[in-house]
């Protein structure tokens, strides 16, 4: 595979990768002859495993092992072909900003990774059909997915970032989604597929691009697949952020009275205050297992200072579970989304 690259090590590396997703929304390279990234660490140590390819700490990790297992429902856990989709599942009101697919094995036969360009699909519905264009943008609607469904336009402003979401299966009923699929299914030629080999990884602008499998034959195909949520935002075409902003202004100004859990679902929520994000990540990287005694030197603050974000962190989510542990807002998304559509 020419395009995929041998890491260079922590200086260089980093800053390629970034230029690579931010011209064409992929990268494919693999670890050093001394071992460095080999895909069992990113199954060990998901959290360093991502801050070394990126440069930067991650906000969240959420680590998954794709393979094929008997009875296996998920694509993930199945030898299905996978239809292209983008990983949706939020953290903060946003979707990964990356995947990382670290190859442990590959498929006997199959199992080639594949990705279509959401960035350059738009430009092709945007000449084709104006119509559906503006859909996208606007209509808010549910995106149902097997980890849980996501409410809004299929191209909108998710935690400060342009996203696209679109579902692996089109919903009953969904004309945008049927339109939507209709245009993916003619951009087979500007289809990309990678066949990647054992230690390969491949890194993914997760909010532009979609992504899919073919089937394969062979059980042992096996990744490590990293969602992994940044600071930092990937670039993207400045005059879709444009309307996607327009679009969510308008939006904010007419759910204003919603609850806040269902203005944040929407992609409505207003980002937190940089400070708070500061102490939550404290937080999280205290739940890893990353010593106080690190964290306070790094930070410079007491080491009792970060017991008591931990205990205020783990007390307000025990209040915000007990108070929605069954879907309760779900009633107050369906109202919003009825809201919106009717104009």
């Amino acid at each position: 595979m020419k395009e995929r690259w041998i890491w260079p090590g922590a200086e260089r590396g980093p800053v390629r990768l970034l230029d690579e997703l931010a011209a064409r929304g992929y990268s494919v390279l693999r670890g050093d002859a001394a071992g460095a990234l080999a895909p069992e660490e990113a199954a060990r140590a998901p959290w360093s495993f991502a801050e070394r390819l990126l440069g930067a700490r991650p906000v969240l990790v959420e680590r998954q092992p794709i393979k094929a297992v008997p009875g296996g429902r998920s694509f993930a856990a199945s030898s299905a072909a996978a239809p292209l989709h983008t990983d949706s599942q939020c953290f903060a009101g946003a979707p990964p900003a990356v995947q990382i697919m670290a190859c442990v094995r590959p498929a006997e036969r199959g199992g080639g990774c594949l990705l279509l360009d959401g960035w350059a699909l738009l430009s092709t519905i945007e000449r084709a059909d104006p119509e559906l264009f503006h859909a996208l943008f606007t209509v808010y609607r549910r995106i149902p997915f097997v980890f849980g469904d996501s409410f809004g336009p299929t191209v909108s402003l998710r935690g400060g970032a342009l996203s696209f979401t679109h579902a692996p299966v089109v919903p009953p009923g969904d004309a945008i989604a049927a339109r939507l699929a209709g245009f993916i299914e003619a951009s087979r030629r500007e289809m990309i597929e990678l066949s990647l080999g054992a230690a390969d990884i491949l890194v993914v602008d997760n909010r532009r691009m979609l992504h899919g499998r073919r089937a394969f034959e062979g059980g042992a195909r096996e990744f490590v697949r990293l969602l992994v949520w940044t600071e930092a935002q990937l670039p993207s075409p400045p005059a879709y952020r444009a309307l996607a902003a327009q679009v969510a202004e308008a939006a904010s100004r007419r759910l204003a009275a919603a609850p806040p859990a269902t203005r944040r679902r929407l992609g409505l929520g207003a980002p937190p205050p940089p400070e708070a994000r500061r102490r939550l990540g404290l937080v999280l990287e205290m739940l890893r297992g990353v010593p106080p005694g690190v964290l306070a030197a790094r930070e410079r603050i007491p080491e009792p200072q970060l017991y008591r974000l931990r205990d205020a962190a783990l007390a307000a989510a025990e209040e915000a579970l007990a108070r929605d542990a069954e879907g309760a807002e779900d009633g107050a998304l369906a109202e919003a989304i009825a809201r919106m559509s009717r104009g």
